[in-house]
């Protein structure tokens, strides 16, 4: 079985003037685990939500693969 890689290019996400997360980009390859660290505020669960499709992000893309997850609403993104 082969996985797809998380792509996050220049994520960024504000709530009114409060920026909770600022230009974050990685990739993560298939089998491999990460943690989130950081302060509280530092927007660890605000990037989490973006990943997971739950809070648009202002700004940046997400992909699994060649799939635009910042494209997906609804049953295209469970799916």
């Amino acid at each position: 079985m082969t996985g797809q890689t998380l792509q996050i290019r220049a994520l960024s996400c504000r709530f009114g003037q409060k920026l909770a997360v600022d230009n974050v980009s990685t990739e993560v390859p298939p089998g491999q685990m990460v943690g989130i660290i950081g302060r509280p505020g530092a927007g660890k669960s605000t990037l989490l939500r973006m990943i997971n499709g739950l809070q648009t992000p202002t700004s940046g893309t997400i992909a699994y693969g060649d799939l635009a997850v910042t494209a997906l609403a609804g049953k295209a993104l469970r799916d």
